[in-house]
């Protein structure tokens, strides 16, 4: 108990009243019952077929001396609920309130106005049924009794005395009604002012508030029109039209409520159609702005697909450029190949051109060159001297017979000999390099005298742009 009133005083201790024009009351939804803590569970039954259960109610920091008894009897399909209360405030001593409303609140929060308890010195009693099985039982000051939805200002609360049924926590209420910004009617019990007529003043604020006149107008002129005809009954000087004025204002009250709820509705059909208006607006912005990128995408891959038709012609271009160029090299290498021929023997390898002197050429065991080789040798130098990229390689090279030393010296004095004379022609000496190879590259059989004929030779292995494709 004293945990529950604890978690009571967090929430409600808060609550205060706040004078100023009618405004709309804030709906909340999903909230706890009395506080965001465990202690604020609601505490509900499933009752039983046929006995009778007890309850009891205590006051919460709002009215900390009030109480109450209950008494639930569920047969036929209906719970009978017979409440007595007492200790209770004025309802409008806590804030813009006119009385109190009992509620039976369903293990899913949602809150069944179950009727309006009317005090005498503090003390009321109420008798209700419900079609429901499965509740709790609160009670909480209100502006009228037509409410649909509890406010924030819970004064009494069940707890189980004795009761046939299964035990249910309630965590929250799905719907609760805050009237801070609601202005409190000024009530003097002392006056003969119907209190039905208070009632139907606040349910009129309220619905104003809620611009039922703006999304609800016929159901908020009848509420008018109804006030209307009850403040001019109260008004009258004659009983019989004076005793009219709490009907009036009852149907005022009601009218009002229905005016609110409509209103609720209307406003909600003017979210939706306004929401529904900004996502088409949104939609076609969208659609519009689909449509601006695709023709910008389409700009774009246009540029691009000139640019790289461009860059394919270009490359196009520039492959038949190359392969022109290399057709004719091919040509000029061939026709540099067959006129070299006609001087030395030449053929074309992996290494480069290659034109051969023959052992034969040179005095045998020297190295010097005889007339047909240095004949020979001058065709091939007036050739290649018109090419300066060229550049030569002159391997001597001997066969096995003799000493591998007598071989190598005698293969690089014959490689220098014709180095020297393809100078002596004028081919640039930097561009001509040397070796002698002795035997070490035999291109024929040591073992014959025509294989050993083969191997006495003297190569030129010519490269440079013209050579290499």
């Amino acid at each position: 108990m004293k945990r529950w009133i604890r978690a009571m005083g967090l929430v409600l201790a808060q609550a205060c009243v706040l004078a100023g024009p009618a405004a709309a009351q804030q709906l909340e939804r999903d909230v706890a019952v009395l506080s965001a803590d465990v202690e604020g569970r609601l505490e509900g039954f499933s009752y039983q077929q046929g006995p009778v259960s007890r309850l009891e109610f205590y006051g919460s920091s709002l009215a900390l001396a009030a109480k109450g008894d209950a008494k639930v009897k569920f047969q036929g399909g209906r719970a009978r609920v017979d409440v007595s209360v007492r200790g209770l405030p004025n309802p409008w001593a806590l804030g813009p309130f006119s009385t109190y409303v009992l509620w039976a609140v369903t293990a899913d929060g949602r809150a069944n106005n179950l009727g309006s308890i009317a005090l005498t010195e503090g003390r009321g009693q109420l008798a209700a049924t419900t079609p429901l099985s499965q509740f709790a039982l609160i009670v909480s000051a209100e502006p009228h009794f037509a409410v649909t939805a509890p406010s924030k200002y819970v004064v009494l609360r069940n707890l189980g005395k004795y009761v046939r049924g299964q035990k249910v926590m309630i965590a929250g209420l799905t719907e609760r009604i805050d009237y801070a910004n609601l202005a409190p009617r000024p009530i003097d019990p002392r006056a003969k002012l119907p209190m039905d007529l208070i009632q139907a003043r606040y349910a009129l604020d309220i619905a104003r508030g809620a611009e039922a006149d703006k999304y609800a107008s016929g159901e908020f002129a009848k509420a008018e029109e109804l006030l209307a005809r009850a403040e001019a009954a109260q008004a009258s000087k004659k009983y019989a039209i004076r005793k009219t004025a709490p009907l009036l204002a009852r149907e005022a009250v009601q009218s009002g409520e229905d005016a609110r709820r409509r209103s609720i509705l209307g406003r909600q059909d003017a979210d939706a159609a306004a929401l529904a208006a900004a996502e088409a607006a949104k939609r076609e912005e969208a659609a519009a702005a689909a449509r601006r990128d695709a023709e910008e995408k389409a700009r774009i891959e246009a540029l691009a697909a000139a640019e790289e038709a461009k860059r394919r012609q270009m490359l196009a271009a520039e492959q038949a450029a190359r392969e022109a160029a290399a057709e004719a090299q091919r040509q000029a290498r061939a026709d540099l190949v067959a006129r070299l021929n006609r001087a030395l023997p030449t053929r074309e390898t992996d290494r480069g051109i290659v034109a051969e002197i023959a052992g034969v050429q040179f005095a045998t065991g020297a190295a010097t060159l005889n007339a047909g080789a240095r004949e020979a040798l001058a065709r091939f130098a007036g050739i290649v001297v018109v090419y300066p990229s060229l550049s030569f390689r002159i391997e001597g090279h001997t066969d096995s017979t003799g000493s591998y030393e007598t071989n190598q010296a005698l293969s690089l004095a014959r490689a220098v000999s014709v180095r020297d004379y393809l100078v002596a022609q004028g081919v640039d000496a930097a561009s001509i390099a040397v070796e002698g190879l002795g035997p070490d590259r035999p291109v024929a059989d040591n073992e014959t005298g025509e294989g050993r004929a083969r191997n006495r030779r003297v190569e030129i292995i010519l490269s440079g742009d013209l050579i290499t494709e």
